[in-house]
């Protein structure tokens, strides 16, 4: 036995050394998580003394050269079942839950590197309906409890909750969804106990890069929006979010805000042009210091304009959405920037088919010639920031069979 062992420790070895010279870089922080370089981090009380602040020590170990940081984005998404229920029940008891709440991300999963984020347009909770008294649409929504889970199997990392849902269920609903996020290692952004609370940022360092991450509701009911004494979404006047950005700029490398903005739709495609207000906003909020606007609520596409140093993404349209099973909501899209201390470095735009009667709550990205048409209706200039999604998937694949016959 002492002789197998003895010759078992330089095998053992000559493989740790052999995994760190190939695989990716590797570091521990507080609690033993490994993390991964190409991971993000996101800054939380406990480990805010180690990652709070640029040209940490710590950082500078886990990315020793900094990079641009990546951002993966859809728009809407609510888990508030409808019909989506009978089909993952069915896929639970066909190959068991972790499958099932894997389901809706699944076919788009790969796609989600650097910091992964959505807007959550239900409340996910236990807690009953609640009506507004301003409120004048019919509609309510609310996702079972659980169905947070839905978003840790996609690898969401940073969930906005400043909508005009979110208290659907009450304040205490909102506290409830925010808590099982954070639960599952998810950090919720736009909301708080008082208007102060609800305009902080939830700070994410990738690949070295410190970003913060805003997330506003311009839309009403106003009930919603938080008060200097009243729970809440982060809402108010331009100025008051334009000065929310200004201050935290010179804290990070990069800015993002996601925004519940603008008029719904009843089609696949809004408006050619946003709404004057949206761009007045959009275009103070790069002045400001934000360098990529994302946003959503209209529950189609929108267009995306280059601006400054930044890009705004006026409607990503809908994403997982189980209220809807209908064609007049068929298409959504994924888009990944990569954002440094410049500003904008590249942005991508992936379109999706989330019509739930075609692909059962599950987005499928669409084939080159339709994604293209989708692309050109939401982009007016592809200019020398564009990547396009579809170019470099044939350049990989070519590269990949290049390899293959190599070997």
């Amino acid at each position: 036995m002492k002789k197998i062992q003895k010759h078992r420790k330089p095998f053992l070895v000559a493989a740790l050394l052999a995994a760190l010279a190939c695989g990716p870089q590797v570091v521990f922080r507080t609690g033993d998580v490994i993390i991964h370089n190409d991971e993000p981090v996101i800054e939380t009380p406990a480990n805010s003394l180690q990652y709070g602040y640029r040209g940490s020590r710590y950082i500078k170990k886990i990315w020793p050269k900094k990079e641009p940081a990546v951002l993966t984005a859809v728009g809407d998404v609510a888990l508030n079942f409808a019909i989506m229920k009978e089909l993952l029940d069915y896929k639970a008891k066909k190959s068991g839950r972790d499958n099932a709440m894997a389901w809706p991300f699944s076919r788009v999963r790969e796609e989600f590197t650097g910091i992964a984020f959505c807007n959550l347009e239900a409340p996910v909770t236990e807690y009953p309906l609640k009506a507004f008294s301003d409120k004048d649409e019919i509609f309510y929504f609310r996702s079972p409890g659980g169905s947070e889970e839905i978003l840790q199997h996609a690898g969401i990392d940073v969930v906005s909750l400043a909508n005009n849902h979110i208290k659907d269920c009450g304040i205490e609903g909102m506290f409830d969804t925010r808590d099982r996020l954070l639960k599952l290692g998810m950090a919720p952004a736009g909301i708080g106990r008082d208007i102060n609370e609800a305009l902080r940022p939830v700070y994410v360092w990738h690949r070295g890069t410190r970003i913060a991450i805003f997330a506003f509701n311009a839309v009403i009911p106003k009930s919603v929006w938080a008060d200097i004494n009243t729970p809440g979404t982060a809402g108010g006047s331009d100025e008051l979010l334009c000065a929310a950005v200004r201050k935290v700029r010179p804290e990070v490398d990069a800015v993002v805000v996601s925004i519940h903005w603008g008029q719904e739709v009843t089609s696949d495609y809004p408006v050619d042009q946003p709404e004057k207000e949206q761009v007045a906003l959009g275009r103070k909020l790069i002045d400001a210091g934000a360098s990529c606007i994302l946003g959503h609520q209209s529950h189609g596409l929108g267009p995306v304009e280059r601006y400054g140093n930044g890009i705004i993404f006026y409607s990503l349209g809908d994403f997982v959405f189980a209220g809807r099973h209908s064609d007049a909501h068929r298409t959504g899209m994924i888009v990944r920037v990569a954002l440094s201390e410049k500003g904008l470095e590249s942005y991508t735009i992936i379109p999706v088919n989330i019509n739930p009667l075609e692909v059962s709550y599950s987005p499928v990205i669409l084939d080159s010639k339709k994604g293209d048409a989708v692309i050109n209706r939401v982009l007016a200039v592809r200019d020398n920031r564009y990547k396009d999604y579809y170019t470099e998937l044939v350049a990989e694949s070519n590269k990949q069979k290049k390899k293959d016959n190599i070997d």
